[in-house]
């Protein structure tokens, strides 16, 4: 059995090599289509997978393809790594073409790619990516030239089915005030359980009457295994004055939006 999720069918995820500095380039580069891929699969399946990779208002340019592993930061900032290197990888199940391709000007190259889980005793959540980096190219823009490497990550997981167990917690909430720059709602969420999560949900502010008097949603973020993620949010202008508390709710969801373990609540009395 393979389940399959997809979502957000066209994103850009751009990284630039500035070799003598240069201004930022909106809508040029390359993409992938489906940005991500969950899957999940029992010990010893076999499933082959289409990615689509595109391009914008860029010349024909040479394609450059490589398995990779990364990492969530705590601030939900991507980290690429070598292959193999992540504790829980699953570059080792992937076999794909490596070789480079031409991408045409406003084109689109399909890679297939298949994966192969290991019959050998593993559970809960792996994952790896298939990236596609550009040839340097020379950009002017303002009087100046730079080289410029633009690079599309299609994110592969995959769960091993039935070995799921969720579970998350958040182990801090506070107040932090930031100089310059105004006071924040700091929410750490730890992932306890051995697949990742999706993390949606809202802030919100309270008044002595116990009523809600202000909510919003929270940015989703993605919480690996073994992961942490800090949740920075920005204290909204013009509230009452007889605010009391601020609280957040997160309900994580888990592989292909399968269920992801309780809904976590945490709470600060509001300085």
């Amino acid at each position: 059995m393979v389940l399959r999720y997809r979502a957000n069918p066209r994103a850009w995820i751009s990284g630039v090599l500035w070799l003598l500095g240069a201004a930022a380039f909106a809508q040029v580069g390359i993409g992938v289509a489906p940005p991500r891929f969950e899957l999940v699969l029992p010990p010893g399946a076999t499933t082959t997978e289409t990615v689509v990779v595109f391009s914008r208002n860029t010349p024909d340019q040479r394609i450059d393809v490589a398995l990779v592993d990364w990492l969530n930061g705590i601030d939900g900032v991507l980290r690429v790594l070598s292959p193999g290197t992540a504790p829980y990888s699953a570059a080792g199940w992937l076999q794909t073409s490596v070789d480079p391709f031409t991408l045409e000007r406003d084109g689109a190259h399909t890679v297939r790619f298949t994966v192969t889980v290991p019959e050998a005793a593993v559970e809960g959540s792996y994952w790896t990516g298939l990236a596609f980096t550009t040839e340097p190219r020379p950009v002017e823009r303002e009087g100046l030239t730079a080289l410029m490497r633009t690079r599309a990550v299609a994110v592969v997981y995959v769960t091993i089915q039935g070995t799921e167990r969720p579970a998350a917690e958040i182990t801090g909430v506070a107040v932090q005030e930031v100089p310059e720059k105004g006071r924040f709602v700091v929410v750490d969420v730890v992932n306890r359980g051995n697949v990742y999560l999706r993390l949606n949900g809202e802030l919100r502010f309270v008044d002595a009457a116990g009523e809600v008097v202000w909510r919003g949603p929270l940015p989703e973020r993605v919480l690996l295994r073994d992961g942490v993620a800090r949740y920075t949010l920005p204290v909204p202008e013009g509230l009452p004055e007889d605010v009391v508390l601020a609280a957040v709710e997160i309900l994580p969801k888990g592989p292909a939006g399968s269920y992801g373990g309780p809904t976590l609540y945490g709470e600060v009395s509001w300085p």
